[in-house]
């Protein structure tokens, strides 16, 4: 070992040291632990992050974060593969907001629930700089998403230039605007003249270029559209802008003319290769976002956003989802005329467990259920979300993961976050140990060692931002929350759709 690594070793020791005691006082599993230890290791996280964890590379040093870093010493690396991930998608080399949403959210809610205001001014310091200093000129688009970030050593985007795409759902606006209104604006915007191909039709694709105009066309995702509606749906609220009701006019018109003419089910895009085909989970997340966007809009179009929300309620309880021991899950695909379930090919069903690329977990789709759930008044479809959520609540008091194969912090994550929804909803103690179970075993696999990092994986001992560290440790703040502090509201939004 060299002396720099010892160096840096010695400079967050104090994080490492109160992770590792974590490790050696957690409880065995099938025992509940206080939680205290949670808003440790949370802690610990957020510390080394802040601490070691930012840009000190190359000619021009910035508060972001590091989407890889090496857990010993803290520096970003050559890392192996991850199964499941692809290689273009990965931003080793430097940072990608979108891949990290869930620490800053992680950060607020420190503060929340500490007083501590470090932790908000230091995520403050960090978009705020992102945003003035990533976006670009020509198309106000920032480098951040699926498949691009910003380089750390050269000072410009990293990945492919031509693939600009969420990778989720942006829900920091109103941080970012509060911070740099000009670039929140000058974002929303650039998604409407440069993501967008046709303003007439709403015709676009999920990828775009960054750094000149040029749209993609015939990939017009249900989930993404969304995205954009919600960006829309700020921006109007903040500027009343009537170009940003025309961009959420023109895809809620667009998706209902897409959609299918024998039941109203929207396919997943308008791809002649993909006619027919629906992504269920693709659907409710355009829902969720057409909700909330509908509460910042006039009385008009917020009762178009909600009709087609609400076709989506209708149709997506149809389908035939099976928590049976032996089900398959949530349906993940089916025929947009019939409705019925495809059981072979690229999408099929969710499982407990899934780690291929573009596969859905069923906690990740309960989230989904979970956030439409909320929004809903009580009537049929809210019982219909709830009946769906405690059936795939229910499957995971039996179901553990293989950790020999690979497994995404994430993942765990999502099954704390589920199972704390179930025990919201019924008030039922299993759920909350059962939470607390799997935040134990994530600890335990994820947290070994010392660093306050999480693994990237089951398999890999590097941490990397795409497989949702950021999402398990948020899970265990909530934890602690619920366990500590039922009265504490924290600013906490369920990201990963």
């Amino acid at each position: 070992m060299n002396m720099t690594t010892n160096h840096r070793r010695l400079l967050y020791a104090a994080a490492c040291l109160a992770a590792a005691m974590i490790i050696s006082v957690a409880p065995a599993l099938g025992q509940t632990s206080d939680g205290q230890d949670y808003l440790t290791a949370v802690r610990a996280y957020a510390d080394a992050m802040i601490e070691h964890g930012r840009d000190s590379y190359g000619e021009v040093h910035s508060p972001l974060f590091a989407a890889a870093l090496d857990r010993e010493n803290m520096k970003p690396g050559k890392f192996a593969g991850i199964e499941g991930i692809r290689g273009g998608d990965r931003a080793t080399t430097g940072a990608n907001p979108m891949h990290d949403e869930n620490l800053y959210q992680l950060l607020y809610a420190l503060t929340e629930a500490t007083g501590d205001r470090r932790y908000a001014t230091e995520a403050d310091k960090s978009l705020k700089w992102f945003f003035e200093n990533c976006q670009s000129p020509a198309t106000g688009l920032m480098a951040w998403g699926e498949h691009i970030g910003w380089d750390f050593l050269g000072e410009r985007i990293c990945g492919n230039d031509g693939a600009h795409e969420f990778f989720r759902p942006w829900v920091l606006w109103d941080r970012v605007w509060k911070l740099t209104p000009k670039a929140a604006d000058s974002f929303a915007r650039g998604l409407w003249e440069h993501q967008i191909r046709d303003h007439k039709s709403g015709e676009f694709s999920r990828h775009a270029r960054w750094s000149a105009h040029g749209p993609g066309t015939n990939n017009e995702y249900p989930r993404h559209g969304g995205f954009y509606i919600l960006t829309w749906a700020q921006a109007y609220g903040r500027t009343n802008d009537p170009v940003y009701l025309t961009a959420i006019e023109t895809l809620v018109d667009m998706y209902n003319r897409l959609s299918s003419k024998k039941t109203g089910m929207i396919p997943c895009s308008s791809n002649p290769s993909r006619a027919g085909i629906v992504w269920p989970e693709s659907n409710l997340s355009l829902a969720i976002d057409l909700w909330t966007g509908a509460e910042m809009v006039p009385d008009d179009l917020a009762a178009k956003m909600r009709a087609r929300a609400t076709k989506t309620d209708e149709l997506y309880q149809k389908l035939a989802h099976d928590f049976s021991p032996d089900g398959v899950g949530f349906v993940s695909g089916c025929n947009a005329d019939t409705l019925e379930a495809f059981t072979s090919g690229n999408w099929t069903h969710t499982q407990p467990w899934a780690t291929r690329y573009g596969a859905w977990t069923d906690a990740q789709v309960a989230m989904f259920n979970y956030l439409r759930w909320q929004q809903l008044p009580e009537g049929t479809r809210k019982a219909g979300y709830r009946k769906l959520l405690l059936a795939s609540a229910d499957r995971y008091l039996t179901s553990m993961p293989d950790l020999n194969r690979t497994i995404y912090p994430g993942s765990l994550g999502d099954v704390v976050f589920h199972m704390l929804t179930a025990f919201e909803i019924t008030g039922e103690k299993k759920y909350l140990a059962r939470a607390d179970e799997f935040a134990q075993l994530a600890i335990e696999h994820f947290l070994s060692g010392d660093s306050p990092l999480p693994k990237a994986s089951s398999r890999h001992d590097h941490y990397e931002a795409i497989t949702r560290g950021d999402t398990l440790m948020m899970a265990l703040l909530k934890l602690w929350q619920a366990k500590h502090r039922p009265d504490l509201e924290l600013s906490l939004i369920y990201s990963d759709r």
